[in-house]
């Protein structure tokens, strides 16, 4: 009986440092030290040439920027210093080509 109540102390004791050490948190001053000592992010300006697109990767995705200026402000990073691939909308076009001919053919018999 003694080494059970002794058991459950025990227990309680161990439960009650842990709920200790996980509760403890920095103080509130230490935060907003932390906090105000973060700079601000600087606007930035891009100026747009036309002439130099690039490929931009952003959350898995490709897209096609005006330029790498525009990319990073975005928030992407450059894949490629030229204008993404756009392969499905070739295929596409392509096939909807072919079944239009096929159509037009049958028709004309």
């Amino acid at each position: 009986m003694k080494l059970k109540t002794i058991g459950y102390a025990f227990i309680i004791a161990v439960a009650a440092v842990a709920l200790a050490i996980g509760s403890a948190t920095t103080g509130e001053a230490k935060g907003k030290k932390k906090a105000a000592a973060a700079p601000p992010p600087q606007p930035q300006i891009c100026l747009y040439e036309a002439t130099t697109p690039v490929c931009g990767s952003l959350k898995g995705q490709k897209f096609t920027y005006a330029n790498a200026c525009a990319a990073y402000k975005d928030g992407a990073s450059v894949v490629s210093k030229k204008a993404c691939a756009v392969k499905s909308a070739k295929k596409g076009k392509a096939k909807m080509a072919k079944k239009s001919a096929k159509k037009k053919a049958e028709k004309k018999m």
